[in-house]
């Protein structure tokens, strides 16, 4: 019996440390699919309240939105033609004054050009900065009482420069502070000498030179040009010139031509040798360089530039091909316009074919084109040799009498130019524009089309005039105007968020339009297309005609308004149509033409005026106000210890946008700003807001009443939203914890922002991101605010007042995710890694927003940060995430996730992205995928998100799906935050392939777009990116605004809080980027966590317990029957007497104290205890069925022993010849 009991705890043991083995190595963790569906739901559904509960109270929309709909707003009728008529004014205005300010200029330098210069002038490449003080308005250190000079390289006489007059100092520096939003002003003279206003160090000094440049050329000559540079490539061209070949300084001359063409001219390049060679062009698109002249924008000419760059010698020279192709080329963009047209000629030989024949050629061809063509020959080598002389001097005058061609009709004649120092080349064929000039010609200001500024401030424009003294061509005086000055008035019209404005010069390219970037924001030289590559209406052309006219008119067209959906690139757009009427007027004094686009009857809605608290507005220059104990650390930016919110302003919150982003403010500014704010009677004056600026302030105040204390930021969850804020379309920006932003910031052009707007009156995603202030990778959750409706009912359609948003970390979102239902396997990473099913938020381009693995950091610090960096996180798009390909797969394969396109004006390019099929999966997704994978996508109720889970089963062999061999992978996604990076390999529409671009058919010689079949809409511009100052201060010695210890924390989740990470098991400081202890690292260099170790140390233990268990307990199990085996073979046969009539020593000996009633209670238990023992294998003794009932003492051979405060039988074996004996 002993044996028995002991075989039972054995058991009993046994199975539980089976059990507990399982559990911890999580075998255990296979979840039954069985109602799967229901389960996912349930998931879905508690996410969309946990979002409903954050966005109602942390965030506040419900009760903003219920505080708009009690406000009171004024609607005003608009007049159309009085608003375009207000704002051509403007801009013409603007213009007058500027160009007012070149005219004083000029007479200056008229009337003391030859006087002797009394201004001390320094050279610009030799300036030191201890003078110079850094100014926005230039982007760089300049001193705006001095101006400086640079001496070209290339200058014909750089030891006698003019200098200028004091005089044209003192007028510089009146123009400036008559119109502060002037930027550089110049003048350039044949000597090759600038002189520029306010003196900076220049960093080109070996290679400027202004008259290379086109404002020079396009001053100097009346016309724009059609222009044919023809370069001898045969194999005397190898011939050397110190270090270089002919053949090489000859390239750089063709280049440097094309460097002085502006966007108004034409050009074509041609190589010869035995044969011609022209620029073919990479596609359908740009084969027209082998056919037609092309417009000179900066693409042509980088174009036209490589072309040149793999030019080499060989062969001999013919010229009679060359010269036929020149003349096609002028021939094929003949349009009827006035314009100078000319053929550069270079060459080092003589002909090899015949000279009668190159001179029919000329003679025939130039017929053809009325003689209008002037060709101008250079010659070096043997080329500038008498037979070399004669030919090329014939060609230029166009008169073959030496060769029996006589001239017939009147033509223009060119020049020949004999180049007898190859190091000669280069300036004489730049200065091809001399012959051009015409001193009786009444020059007039000149304006360039927009180019992107060298010193970062954007596009600009040069107004330029020529300065002729006695007939000769002195110089030009140049002034630099930004766009963003001169057309800041139609850049930030605001009439709703359906009208808006452009504007087109005289060939009718687009000069402003919303689907363009910004003047501000342009980083490369722009593409100037055709507005009516833009504007597609049907009946547009009407417009665009007059227009082009330079004529005024009004006509009633559908309108499409194109928004992107986040970060152009990326995420999308949305288009809204609409009845709109065009209003358009020209802007005679530049050659501009502005259109205004408003919506039929189009109404101006303001908020009514509301009255300040008086003490609550606060600017965020923190800098800029009284430093006391209020001040603390954020972060890694400043912020208000009493957790105040702080206001910021864009750009279009001013009346005068430019003078806000080109003057440094102040406190004298900054309280200025306060005090109006503040006014609750209308005392303080305006200092420069537009009108319903204050208002707004004052609306968006309400926010901060419904978001929690900032006080509560060392408990609850505001450890995990480090930030909140509202904006407003016209530029107002508030944000608690309050702090600094950066002076371009506008709350209309940011990601959050416009994903809101585009997924109206819905809790809006956006994808994860570095957030700039130091509180690591966040998502921020956005919603519009509708203006106000007494019934507080509102459509998709109402017109937005602001945005809410609030910035979380990864792990509070996938802390909301994966606290319900089956996604709770999916807590830890250890448990990710495991288990079998994957759940995730996926947004309605397919982004991943939320996953486990965003949670994993990187064993490495980020290069560009100080913070913990995070492997694939940002723009994660699902086809490519490897462990969802299936999803992605299947998505693609049903519809549901569609491929779509737009085109990228900026870079002609077509952008693919794709957008859920938001009807196809409206009531839920679920699929299975092969036989080892089952998915659910569903919505998340009034979001623009999905979840979905992933089942994969464990014990599948099946392979992966994955595409046909022809097909790109999804797997091969880059994790880049841009899809500008990577090309499509394919553009079907169900090729399983990343966000990606492919080249749009863009006819360049014309810049005009060949749409395709699908005509794509056009993509919104890209975002801004900001750079230069840091958007926030950290001021030295600021404490912590509250205190957290990341080390005190002893939990992962705790530990997720914005400001920490958990890396090794240890909370630490996301600012910091310590180095990592060795024991923390895998042989792979990867991070290993003390859990994982934990873990499997335990399993280890656990295992080699129950191998000793088993052991052990089949020892044991082996005796005991090794023991019975034995009794059996000894026992004798049992005796049946009456217990009566035994008597026994024993009896005294047993157990003494135990009563009658002890001894009954307990022969029921030895009774019910037989039936378990009986039904073992070997025999056991039974005691007799019934026990008689004693007064005294139990009678052997029973005896009891006291165990543990319980009584247990013994069975004894009784001998009967020993009682016999006895």
């Amino acid at each position: 019996m002993l044996n028995l009991r002991m075989d039972f705890k054995l058991a009993g043991f046994l199975l539980y440390a089976l059990l507990t083995f399982l559990w911890m190595t999580d075998i255990s963790a296979v979840v039954s699919l069985k109602n799967v569906n229901e389960q996912s739901r349930y998931v879905a559904e508690n996410f969309a309240k946990e979002l409903l509960h954050v966005a109602s109270e942390e965030l506040g929309v419900n009760k903003l939105q219920a505080y708009y709909d009690t406000l009171k707003y004024i609607e005003t009728t608009k007049n159309g033609h009085l608003i375009v008529e207000q704002l051509s004014e403007t801009l013409e205005q603007k213009f007058r004054e500027r160009l007012a300010a070149l005219d004083k200029l000029a007479k200056i330098l008229h009337q003391s050009y030859n006087s002797e210069s009394t201004a001390e002038i320094e050279n610009c490449c030799d300036l030191t900065t201890e003078t110079h003080e850094e100014d926005t308005r230039f982007r760089s250190k300049v001193n705006v009482k001095k101006f400086c000079l640079q001496v070209s390289p290339d200058s014909p006489n750089p030891k006698n420069i003019t200098l200028l007059h004091n005089s044209v100092l003192r007028q510089m520096i009146a123009n400036l502070e008559s119109i502060p939003s002037l930027k550089w002003q110049y003048f350039g003279d044949e000597n090759g000498v600038s002189t520029t206003f306010p003196s900076t160090l220049k960093q080109d000094c070996n290679v400027y030179d202004p008259r290379y440049r086109p404002w020079y050329v396009v001053a100097s000559t009346p016309l724009p040009k059609n222009i044919v540079v023809v370069l001898d490539t045969s194999s005397s061209m190898k011939a050397k010139h110190g270090n270089e070949t002919v053949l090489d300084l000859a390239k750089l001359a063709a280049k440097t031509v094309l460097g002085t063409l502006s966007p108004s001219d034409k050009v074509a390049f041609i190589s010869f040798a035995a044969e011609v060679e022209i620029p073919l062009g990479k596609s359908y698109a740009s084969h027209c360089f082998s056919d037609h002249l092309a417009d000179a924008v900066p693409s042509n000419i980088a174009y036209l530039n490589s072309h040149i760059d793999e030019r080499g010698a060989y062969g001999s020279t013919f010229y009679t091909d060359a010269l036929e192709k020149a003349f096609m080329f002028l021939k094929n963009s003949e349009n009827g316009g006035t314009r100078d047209k000319v053929i550069l000629f270079l060459t080092d030989g003589i002909p090899t074919d015949s000279k009668q024949m190159v001179m029919n050629t000329i003679q025939q061809r130039n017929e053809e084109l009325n003689n209008g063509v002037m060709i101008i020959t250079y010659g070096l080598g043997a080329a500038a040799q008498k037979e070399g002389r004669e030919i090329l001097t014939s060609m230029a005058n166009q008169d073959g009498t030496l060769y029996g061609v006589p001239p017939r009709g009147q033509v223009r004649k060119g020049q020949y130019i004999e180049i007898q120092n190859p190091d000669e080349l280069r300036t004489k064929m730049a200065l091809y524009y001399a012959l051009f000039f015409d001193s009786r010609t009444k020059h007039s200001p000149k304006v360039s089309v927009p180019y992107l500024d060298a010193w970062g401030l954007g596009l600009i424009t040069t107004v330029s005039l020529p300065i002729v003294i006695n007939g000769q061509l002195k110089g030009v005086v140049g002034l630099d105007l930004t766009m963003i000055d001169l057309l800041e008035d139609v850049l930030y019209l605001q009439k709703g968020e359906l009208s808006y404005a452009f504007i087109i010069d005289d060939r009718g390219r687009a000069v402003l339009h919303p689907l363009l970037p910004s003047p501000l924001d342009v980083f490369e030289d722009p593409i100037l297309i055709n507005i009516t590559d833009i504007e597609r209406g049907a009946d547009f052309e009407q417009v665009y005609t007059s227009m082009t006219k330079g004529s005024a008119g009004t006509k009633d067209l559908t309108a499409v308004r194109t928004f992107s959906k986040g970060e152009w690139s990326l995420e999308g757009r949305v288009t809204k149509t609409f009845s709109a009427t065009y209003y358009w007027k020209p802007i005679e004094v530049i050659g501009y033409s502005l259109c205004l686009v408003l919506t039929k009857d189009f109404k101006q809605i303001d908020l009514a005026s509301l009255v300040s608290s008086g003490d609550d507005f606060l600017y965020h220059r923190l800098d800029l106000i009284e430093r006391n104990s209020d001040l603390c650390r954020y972060y890694n930016t400043s912020s208000l210890r009493s957790g105040r919110s702080t206001v910021k302003f864009a750009a279009e919150a001013f009346t005068d946008p430019s003078r806000y982003l080109d003057t440094e403010e102040t406190a004298g500014r900054v309280r200025h700003y306060t005090k109006f704010m503040n006014d609750r009677i209308g005392f303080v004056p305006n200092p420069g807001f537009k009108s319903d600026i204050r208002n707004n302030v004052i609306a968006t105040r309400q926010a901060e009443k419904y978001w929690p204390s900032f006080h509560r930021l060392d408990s609850g969850i505001q450890h995990w939203i480090p930030w909140r804020y509202i904006g407003t379309y016209n530029g107002v920006f508030r944000r608690i914890p309050g702090g600094m932003n950066h002076k371009l910031y506008s709350p209309s052009m940011r990601p959050w922002f416009k994903k809101a707007v585009g997924n109206p009156a819905k809790l809006t995603f956006s994808t994860p991101y570095l957030d700039a202030f130091g509180a690591g990778y966040v998502i921020t959750l956005s919603q519009t605010i509708y203006e106000g409706r007494s019934s507080g009912v509102h459509a998709e359609t109402d017109r937005i007042a602001a945005v809410m948003g609030a910035d979380f970390t990864l792990d509070y979102a996938y802390h909301l995710l994966a606290r319900h239902g089956i996604c709770n396997s999916d807590s830890t990473d250890e448990t990710l890694e495991k288990s079998d099913i994957r759940c995730f938020v996926m947004d309605n381009s397919g982004f991943i927003v939320i996953h486990a693995d965003f949670r994993k950091p990187d064993s490495s610090c980020d290069n560009n940060s100080s913070h913990f960096s995070h492997k694939n996180v940002e723009n994660v798009h699902i086809t490519g995430k490897e462990d969802l390909f299936p999803v992605a797969e299947s998505l693609i394969r049903t519809g549901r996730l569609k491929r779509q396109a737009c085109l990228n004006f900026q870079v002609a390019k077509y952008q693919h992205y794709w957008q859920v099929d938001a009807a196809q999966v409206a009531r839920g997704v679920d699929e299975a995928v092969g036989a080892c994978h089952r998915y659910q996508l569903l919505p998340v109720d009034n979001s623009n998100v999905f979840v979905g889970i992933l089942h994969s089963r464990k014990d599948c062999s099946e392979s992966t799906p994955i595409p046909p061999a022809s097909d790109p992978t999804c797997l091969s996604c880059p994790r880049a935050s841009t899809a500008a990076a990577r090309h499509c390999t394919s553009t079907r529409p169900q090729a399983c392939e990343c966000p990606c671009v492919s080249p749009a058919n863009f006819g360049r010689c014309q810049n005009h777009y060949i749409r395709p079949e699908e005509d794509w809409p056009a993509c919104s511009p890209e975002l801004p990116k900001y750079s230069g100052d840091h958007v926030g201060v950290l001021f030295d010695g600021a404490e912590q605004c509250y205190e957290f210890e990341c080390s005190s924390v002893r939990s992962e989740f705790a530990c997720s809080s914005a400001g920490c990470v958990w890396i090794c098991d240890e909370c630490v400081e996301r600012v910091h980027c310590p180095a990592l202890p060795s024991h923390c690292l895998k042989a792979a260099g990867v991070l290993s966590s003390r859990k994982a170790r934990l873990g499997v140390i335990s399993g280890v233990c656990t295992l080699i317990l129950l191998i000793c268990i088993i052991g052990i307990s089949s020892f044991l199990w082996k005796r005991k029957r090794k023991e019975v085996r034995q009794h059996n073979q000894n026992q004798t046969p049992r005796v049946t007497m009456e217990l009566r009539e035994v008597t026994s020593p024993i009896q005294e000996t047993s157990l003494s104290g135990i009563d009658n009633d002890s001894y009954n209670s307990h022969s029921e238990s030895v009774r019910s205890r037989t039936s378990l023992w009986s039904s073992s294998r070997d025999p056991v003794p039974v005691p007799p069925a019934s026990l008689p009932v004693y007064r005294g003492s139990p009678p052997p051979p029973y005896r009891w022993a006291a165990r543990s405060e319980r009584l247990s039988p013994t069975i004894v074996h009784v001998d009967a010849d020993a009682f016999r004996k006895k």
